[in-house]
């Protein structure tokens, strides 16, 4: 009996399996007190270690209990493919997206000058966005295309009521025409006024959205993608307001005024020139060439457009204001105006300032045949001013858009150059036939 009792004592101390059956451990405890056999002191010590190993037992039975809950439930992350790839956690804390697009072009060039024909990846971008510990923003965009380039890249903070603050490579607030996605826009290619638009530099910005106005504003350095000698960059400061007096169920009425300053570095130079909104072959129809002593320089831009329904209709104005250290200031302009019309019963999408990719709302395969809508621009750019002879362009576009369903795009586009008045390519008149298949993710 007395090696009895220091083999209990070690069932107790190491909690082995013994110990579940703790009823009867405590049975024959009480068995050996009663019958004298073990001591008042190993009584109540044995009592203590059951009673510890117990509690033991019994937390490690909670631990697991509560590992097994965690198992069972629901994923606390949501995934969703609508608008991208995106990934966000469920308290709203976390996210993060992928998106994309792929553009592929084909053109048909015809009359004066001889312009190769032939086909073009227009881009294929990809862009890594998301938000950490809910208000803090990040981007990274990069177009494969065309050697590669990167895009918007940043990080901002958004904890301000409806308004962000962002750092890093951005384009500048300039243009309904390149503040709305290059997946958006209503024919291939933009307006002609592309000559003073599209600029992307590193720089500080503000911003806000609201249902009936927005309003932009930066302070920029250069470009990421420019290489430079050991020289100080240039610098800019742009702004850009937008009011929408009416914005409601497919009726929009939007007006907004832009405005930027540049500055350029002391071995920068400036130069003008566009293509005749194809870009398929990379041919410049008007273009100023370096222009000489310019040293400054003020892009002013006027936009309105309209929504109703199935019918919409915008237009722009830019001047820009070239300041030089030799010869004459001298100031370059230009402006467009659209019309489209949805032949299904579809809408574009206007969204706090910009505007967004049409939804259909009958998909093709859902019993609809997706959304069809004819767009046709006029738009016109003047790059001759003074000594610089950059040439005069006037330019008319049709256009038929297919989505048939959400992410996909179809679009044939008939260009025709009214006219060339000086420059490089004076009374040149090309026609274009062009041809896009698009998905925007």
């Amino acid at each position: 009996m007395s090696q009895f009792i220091p083999k209990l004592l070690c069932v107790l101390f190491l909690g082995l399996p013994l110990v579940s059956h703790a009823s009867e451990l405590r049975l024959l405890i009480d068995m050996l007190h009663e019958n004298d056999m073990i001591s008042e002191q190993q009584y109540d010590r044995l009592l203590a270690e059951l009673e510890q190993n117990q509690q033991h037992a019994a937390k490690e039975k909670q631990q697991i209990v509560e590992k097994l809950e965690l198992a069972t439930q629901p994923s606390e992350v949501e995934v969703s493919a609508k608008g991208g790839l995106r990934i966000s956690s469920t308290d709203g804390e976390f996210e993060t997206r992928i998106r994309g697009r792929l553009m592929i072009d084909a053109a048909d060039y015809d009359g004066a000058p001889q312009i190769a024909d032939g086909t073009n990846i227009r881009r294929a971008r990809l862009a890594w966005s998301g938000r950490i510990y809910r208000d803090w923003l990040f981007k990274l965009d990069y177009d494969f295309s065309d050697g590669g380039e990167l895009k918007d890249s940043y990080i901002g903070y958004s904890g301000f009521s409806q308004a962000r603050l962002r750092m890093g490579l951005m384009e500048i607030p300039l243009g309904l025409q390149y503040r709305s996605s290059s997946a958006n826009s209503q024919l291939i290619e933009r307006s002609l006024l592309g000559a003073f638009g599209g600029d992307r530099y590193i720089g500080v910005m503000a911003d806000t959205k609201r249902q009936h106005w927005s309003a932009a504003a930066g302070v920029f350095g250069d470009d990421a993608n420019e290489q430079r000698e050991r020289n100080d960059e240039g610098w800019g400061v742009g702004a850009r307001v937008t009011m929408a007096p009416f914005n409601h169920n497919n009726n929009v009425l939007h007006f907004g005024l832009a405005s930027f300053y540049r500055h350029l570095n002391d071995q920068a130079t400036l130069r003008f020139d566009e293509q005749p909104e194809a870009r398929v072959a990379g041919f410049d129809i008007v273009d100023t060439g370096i222009i000489p002593g310019a040293r400054t320089y003020t892009r002013t831009g006027l936009e309105w457009a309209v929504v109703h329904n199935r019918w919409s209709a915008q237009a722009e104005y830019m001047l820009s204001d070239v300041s030089r250290e030799t010869g004459q200031d001298i100031t370059f302009s230009g402006g467009h105006f659209q019309s489209g019309f949805f032949l299904t019963a579809d809408s574009l999408n206007y969204e706090n300032g910009d505007f967004g990719s049409p939804q259909p709302n009958q998909p093709l395969g859902e019993g609809g045949i997706g959304a069809w809508e004819l767009v046709a621009r006029y738009s016109s750019l003047d790059l001759t001013d003074k000594d610089v002879t950059g040439g005069e362009i006037d330019s008319l576009t049709f256009g038929l858009n297919w989505y048939p369903v959400p992410m996909l795009r179809f679009s044939a586009n008939y260009v025709n150059v009214l006219n060339v008045d000086g420059g490089p390519n004076a009374g040149q008149e090309p026609r274009i036939f062009l041809v896009r298949s698009q998905w925007a993710f």
